[in-house]
């Protein structure tokens, strides 16, 4: 199902429609970029409507063909989880990018902020969407250093605290991840989530993330979601 390809690459596109132009014009591209936002969100819709009543949707864009090749295959899974986890990113992302419009519009980095957004809101999609435990992990580096950017801010020193423990403890996550991308690989051979969800467990643990109470509340929001879906990563892989 190719169409289900829209849904990240609208997004890209609400990105380059925030950063290329002038900065006069940046309210109005801001308001432009927001009807791909919403047209992912729709596709998001449509795509689980699509999975509950066809199934899962596989796209495959390579497989390894030799033992030179890449290890893992790339490409997207989506089954009725990560089709309700895309309906319910976009759709945040589109309240959370609707209101930054109004909230950022006499900051004079707008356009960097409305940019991270649309970029963490493609690779969120691209993470719950992922075919295998590999391509959620590289997604899932991506999306903490989109993180950092969107909570630093070098003019706060409480945010610049805040966004630098946020990092660092992603960083401690990252060697507990990849222990068990390592550990499900020897156990089963596999990294694919057709074949992993079968049988592979987790126990969700639950931590805060310090970011930045200091930061814009579109900002905090948006890391709370990404919180909330790091806790229950566990109960993600279970289902």
């Amino acid at each position: 199902m190719s169409f289900v390809l829209l849904i990240p690459l609208l997004l890209l596109a609400a990105a380059l429609i925030v950063l290329i132009g002038p900065d006069d014009t940046r309210g109005l591209r801001a308001k432009i970029a927001a009807y791909p936002i919403g047209a992912a969100c729709c596709g998001a819709i449509g795509t689980l409507y699509v999975v509950a009543v066809q199934g899962p949707i596989s796209i495959r864009f390579y497989d390894p063909g030799s033992v030179a090749s890449l290890l893992f295959p790339i490409g997207f899974y989506i089954d009725r989880l990560s089709a309700i986890m895309m309906t319910l990113i976009s759709g945040v992302s589109t309240l959370i990018f609707v209101y930054s419009t109004s909230y950022m519009y006499q900051d004079r980095h707008m356009r960097r902020y409305l940019a991270l957004i649309c970029f963490t809101d493609f690779v969120l999609i691209c993470m719950v969407s992922s075919a295998n435990l590999m391509m959620l992990f590289l997604f899932w580096q991506i999306l903490s250093y989109l993180l950092y950017l969107l909570a630093h801010n070098h003019e706060h020193a409480a945010t610049l605290k805040g966004a630098f423990n946020t990092f660092t403890l992603l960083r401690v996550a990252d060697a507990a991840f990849l222990s068990g991308i390592v550990l499900a690989y020897g156990v089963y051979g596999t990294l694919e989530f057709q074949e992993l969800f079968a049988r592979a467990t987790e126990r969700p643990i639950t931590f805060s993330l310090f970011i930045a109470h200091h930061s814009p509340f579109s900002v905090s929001l948006l890391a709370d979601c990404f919180s909330i879906l790091l806790e229950q990563a566990g109960g993600f892989l279970i289902l």
